[in-house]
């Protein structure tokens, strides 16, 4: 358990969260200890690649099939959207960071192809954002900055007001960004 501040920090391994571990987490998350806070969060896989590029049909298995080349792959997915409609991204997760580290060196150096179709994919190590905890109010640094920022609640910008037209040339910009 690395100490880290003011904080005592204990991670779980992402698969082992079955609900056991879910209750021990809840129960000792921000448990003073030793004068400290214990807090508890769920560790992700640290062997993961996120693989984009995928041609539309690819399946799990066939991605699961391609990386296996390059070590043991304990779960390989292509991420589907509500329709069940294939976005083009997926996860490949290895069981140990060699095999994740060789697949991402080989995929970078070469033009790694999983069907005739011949764009290649491209592969990056995986985010390991917490999209399970987030940042509650309690652990928001309130600095002048904090309080600067929240003088006015959430709310729609006027039309016309200066406000209104500076959100609508971002909302263009981040719109320009997403078609190029």
């Amino acid at each position: 358990m690395p100490l880290r501040g003011k904080q005592l920090r204990v991670r779980f391994s992402y698969h082992s969260a079955s609900l056991t571990v879910r209750n021990l987490k809840v129960e000792l998350d921000n448990m003073p200890l030793r004068g400290k806070q214990l807090r508890v969060r769920f560790s992700y896989h640290s062997a993961s690649l996120t693989v984009r590029n995928l041609p539309q049909y690819v399946s799990n298995e066939l991605l699961e099939e391609a990386f296996s080349v390059f070590g043991q792959v304990e779960r390989a997915v292509v991420i589907v959207d509500d329709r069940g409609r294939p976005s083009g991204k997926g996860i490949v997760e290895f069981s140990g960071k060699p095999a994740a580290r060789k697949a991402l060196d080989r995929c970078s150096e070469g033009s790694f192809q999983l069907t005739t179709f011949p764009r290649p994919v491209t592969v990056e190590p995986m985010d390991q954002l917490d999209n399970e905890e987030g940042l509650p109010e309690k652990l928001v640094l309130k600095n002048q900055q904090f309080h600067k920022e929240q003088e006015q609640p959430p709310r729609f910008a006027q039309p016309g007001s200066f406000e209104y037209e500076y959100a609508m040339r971002w909302k263009a910009f981040n719109e320009m960004e997403k078609q190029q």
